[in-house]
């Protein structure tokens, strides 16, 4: 029984003084083996980690390691470097300024083609950069708008990318590649025009030419596949045209060069012939034909690979010109075409990396990072902050908020929790189905719209009391959690307030686990004031308990007594009722039981109204023991409206 092998993937990326990190301290990126999603600002860095995977993972990087240097560090050159370490569990790989570990060694005897081209440098990072694709916006201009208003030619593209592994056997039966038949086509100019020098450019052409019509063929399956699953299906590409290559032998030297470099793509809109598709298409059509292109290639490319290769794929920004409803299959292909792949995607939208980190799920298979602005205050230069965004992102976020409350940074503390509590709220929403108003862009759904529709869920589901009290532990906080333009001014925020946010915060992720949103609210809230010694946040729980048995009494209480509501278009909350009882009390509560609004009323503040940061601060066991009292009477399990 043969073993499976496991693929190589990157365990951690390092970049020392690189482009935007200055040193000499390195900036570790783990991946652990798994896929990345980067967010990071204009301008923080996010792209220094595409140009460090492109270039390190090259056989001739574009630019020499010393031109990538951080400009401020004030560190010497050879301070620079960008390392890999894979998880074969070998020792990383460096590329310093001066060793790349794809370059050559020209002292190494070599039989063919690709020993010359490819010496003694690390087979891994040889075998990647043979494989690999990293696009950026550019890369998709390259398939369009580079041409202006020519004919699309993407002669360069193929042989440099798309087809440059693409295998092929040539005379003789050997084995080769179209990367290496046009690196012999490129060799064999001529640098003196002798018979024989001219002999071998011409069969070199001839080779190519007749590998390259083999090869093309095998590209058009999956590009039109590839547009009908990005949502184009009125795009189609018919075929190819290419001239074949031809070297012309002129007599003026400036004249002489390698002719029919040329690679044009047939394409039709709805069966309409497109020559110069650039000025016909919008931006959307021809970004999604630009990336159909590029990944087109490496699935015509990579069966040949061995299963156990790094097959790499970074996307920079690639996306940009596609809305947020077409960027959504782009992931739904990724993970149907290159799940054995390790994916790299950066972007520097906020919202399309919300909508991504939400589509790809607790998965476990991507690790999430956000990279910022930021400075290094001893050295008065920037120096990017990353930081992990994590599968479960409310976690993370709560993480975040302990840790920055630690520094004494009250208000992005505060900013943690928050974000920590909204994406809680919309995991509660995704798990139970609550019906959410439909916003295009995600940032205009925020907490208090969450909240809002969790608060009139709860009115037909009774039976969710438990998981009610939790949230309304949260929102005694509501100061710290909820959207700070709901409040008319900056909210003055104290330390005690934010951790007991946290806190709260922290209780309704640990009950969203499966089995724990059962239970009934005022036993809970019974249980923990009956403990010997109850600690604060234990009296901010059972208050949240409370506060949520007494709103689903009372809420019985109206539907049975058949409580008359003046109609208003906002939300019927627990104030609101509150209020018509009050004015209806004659009616509801007959004698004996005439003295119960009155007692209710004196605990406003703590059952009805939202609580102050004042109130929260100096609750103590007795207002709870007072509160139980009132609401069920002599340790009663049934709550007093529900007795009336």
């Amino acid at each position: 029984m043969t073993a499976h092998l496991q693929s190589l993937r990157i365990k951690r990326l390092t970049l020392t003084d690189f482009r935007a990190f200055p040193g000499p301290a390195p900036t570790d990126f783990d991946l652990d083996g798994k896929n990345l999603l980067v967010y990071g600002e204009n301008g923080a860095g996010k792209s220094s980690i595409f140009h460090a995977l492109n270039g390190f993972f090259s056989l001739k990087p574009k630019k020499p390691l010393r031109e990538h240097k951080n400009v401020f560090s004030g560190q010497p050159d050879n301070n620079c470097r960008v390392s890999v370490e894979f998880t074969d569990g070998a020792a990383a790989v460096d590329w310093t300024v001066s060793k790349h570990p794809g370059a050559v060694d020209l002292s190494v005897p070599v039989d063919n083609w690709y020993k010359y081209f490819y010496r003694n440098a690390d087979s891994r990072v040889v075998t990647t950069a043979l494989r690999r694709t990293c696009l950026d916006y550019r890369s998709l201009l390259d398939t369009n708008y580079k041409h202006h208003d020519d004919a699309i030619n993407l002669f360069d593209i193929a042989v440099e990318h798309l087809l440059r592994d693409f295998p092929v056997v040539v005379e003789g039966g050997k084995n080769a590649s179209i990367g290496e038949l046009w690196a012999k086509v490129l060799k064999a100019k001529p640098s003196q025009h002798t018979s024989a020098a001219i002999t071998r450019m011409n069969q070199a052409c001839l080779e190519f030419n007749t590998a390259f019509r083999n090869a093309i063929p095998a590209l058009l399956p999956h590009i039109n596949a590839l547009m009908r699953e990005l949502g184009w299906d009125d795009v189609e590409l018919k075929g190819f045209r290419t001239p074949g290559l031809t070297y012309n032998n002129a007599r003026l030297k400036q004249h002489r060069a390698i002719e029919g470099q040329v690679l044009t793509p047939e394409l039709t809109f709805r069966d309409h012939p497109l020559p110069a598709p650039q000025i016909f298409l919008n931006e959307a059509r021809l970004s999604a034909l630009g990336l159909a292109i590029y990944l087109a290639g490496r699935l015509a490319c990579t069966p040949t690979a061995t299963t156990d290769a790094l097959k790499l794929l970074v996307l920079d920004d690639v996306l940009i010109g596609l809305d947020h409803s077409n960027r959504l299959p782009v992931l739904d292909v990724l993970r149907k075409h290159f799940f054995d792949w390790q994916i790299v995607l950066l972007t520097h939208d906020r919202v399309w990396f919300e909508m991504a980190r939400f589509h790809i799920g607790n998965s476990g298979q991507w690790k999430c990072l956000e990279v910022f602005e930021g400075e290094d205050a001893t050295r008065g230069i920037p120096a990017p902050t990353v930081r992990s965004a994590g599968d479960k992102a409310a976690r993370v976020s709560l993480d975040q908020a302990r840790t920055f409350l630690a520094d004494h940074h009250i208000s992005a503390a505060a900013n943690y929790t928050r974000a920590a509590f909204e994406l809680t709220l919309k995991s509660f929403c995704e798990r139970f189905g609550v019906p959410v108003t439909f916003k295009t862009d995600p940032r205009h759904l925020d907490t208090d719209k969450l909240l809002c529709a969790v608060e009139v869920w709860f009115r037909t589901h009774a039976g969710k009391g438990f998981l009610a009290g939790v949230i309304e532990r949260v929102k005694l906080f509501r100061k710290v959690v909820l959207n700070p333009h709901s409040h008319a001014s900056p909210p003055d925020i104290a330390r005690a307030e934010v951790k007991g946010a946290i806190a709260a915060v922290e209780n309704l992720l640990a009950i969203l686990d499966p089995g724990g949103v059962e239970g009934d609210p005022l036993q809970a809230a019974q249980k923990l004031i009956a403990k010997t010694s109850p600690s604060i946040e234990d009296l901010h729980a059972a208050l949240g308990f409370l506060r949520a048995a007494f709103l689903f009494s009372l809420r019985r209480f109206g539907d049975r007594k058949h409580l008359h509501i003046t109609f208003t278009e906002q939300a019927i909350n627990g104030l609101t009722l509150w209020k018509a009882v009050i004015a209806d009390q004659s009616r509801l509560f007959p004698s004996p039981h005439d003295g119960v609004p009155t007692q209710v009323e004196a605990e406003r503040r703590w059952l009805i109204s939202p609580v102050s940061a004042a109130d929260l601060a100096a609750l103590t066991h007795a207002d709870l023991v007072r509160l139980t009292g009132l609401l069920a009477p002599a340790g009663s399990l049934e709550l007093i409206l529900d007795s009336l």
